[in-house]
């Protein structure tokens, strides 16, 4: 909705809010115990690998520089 209005800080606060709270502080701490267990080890990492490759190319056209060295 910030994108389309226009308001880019709007849209990087709305991603920050994501990749702190949600997938950081939550899924990145829950997922730990999945990693411990081979069957769910594979559907967990493609799950963080996912995450972080849309966060990384949300994140690209705001701070272009960082994006690629992330």
């Amino acid at each position: 909705r910030a994108l389309e209005a226009l308001e880019p800080h709007g849209a990087v606060a709305a991603l920050q809010r994501f990749w702190l709270r949600s997938f950081c502080d939550v899924y990145l701490e829950v997922s730990k115990a999945s990693l411990q267990v081979p069957e769910e080890a594979a559907e967990t990492l493609r799950t963080l690998l996912s995450c972080s490759e849309l966060s990384l190319r949300l994140l690209a056209p705001f701070c272009p520089f960082l994006a690629e060295e992330l």
